[in-house]
């Protein structure tokens, strides 16, 4: 977490447009210079992902494959599903048992999905009807259907990550809470956050993404499913585009500032 911020605080302050801002003031330094020049090289968005792809993944599986029982699998959400085994003699019972734990999962998930995602189309069709049409398209054009997956991903397993430890101290039912805790305090840190949520055209993606973060709690309350978070995650965010045409994901302008 400490990372985190200070990556997004860094970045904030040596970003492309704050960087532009400040040279309409006064000249930039040297160091200036040399980071606005990084932020423009040409492979820079692909260093950029590079490294997301690293601490969002790759730094949980570091700590699942290498961390000496640091992180438990089942309290990241990985759950099994239990495919049939002819060879198995005993496996019936077990298996049976798994996929009595998925469907009751996939319930969940639907009721939790149908009753969040019906109260974000609300919120968003009551922001249409409060912005102009200008802030209402301010974040530009549609987000892809695979970078919404990706960003599903990254900020569900970061999310669960977050929770392993708390969940270890606390017990379940406050370790998720504690989790979501650590995750407002990261997102409080970040100037790009705060900037952003004064910004009426920009603060949609921001307010959405802390509901979903909510609506992940929730959900992994009542399943510790990470594939179902992570499904459920996905399709909210791709029906709100579909829906309204609004971007769920922060403009590319403000990925370098984002942070975690």
């Amino acid at each position: 977490m400490l990372l985190a911020i200070l990556w997004a605080n860094l970045a904030w302050l040596f970003s492309p447009w704050a960087e532009e801002e400040k040279s309409k003031q006064t000249s930039a330094s040297l160091a200036e210079r040399i980071v606005f020049s990084l932020a423009h090289w040409r492979f820079a968005p692909s260093l950029f992902q590079g490294l997301r792809l690293l601490y969002y993944v790759g730094l949980p599986s570091a700590a699942l494959f290498w961390g000496r029982d640091a992180v438990v699998s089942r309290l990241l959400g990985l759950q099994r599903l239990a495919l049939p085994n002819p060879a198995a003699a005993s496996g019936g019972t077990s298996l049976s048992a798994n996929w009595s734990d998925w469907t009751q999962d996939l319930g969940w998930t639907a009721v939790i999905g149908l009753s969040s995602g019906a109260l974000l189309l609300l919120a968003a069709f009551a922001r249409r009807q409060a912005l102009s049409t200008a802030d209402v398209h301010a974040g530009g054009n549609r987000t892809p259907a695979w970078k919404a997956a990706r960003e599903a991903a990254y900020h569900e397993v970061h999310w669960a990550f977050y929770r392993n430890a708390p969940i270890v101290a606390l017990g379940s039912y406050w370790g998720i809470w504690a989790g979501l805790g650590l995750v407002a305090l990261e997102a409080a840190a970040n100037p790009a956050w705060r900037e952003d949520l004064r910004k009426p055209g920009q603060a949609w993606p921001r307010l959405s993404r802390a509901a979903l973060a909510v609506i992940s709690t929730v959900l992994f309350l009542r399943t510790q499913n990470l594939w179902l978070a992570l499904a459920l995650h996905w399709a909210t965010l791709w029906t709100l585009e579909v829906v309204y045409g609004v971007p769920q994901v922060v403009p590319p302008a403000h990925d370098a500032a984002s942070g975690p």
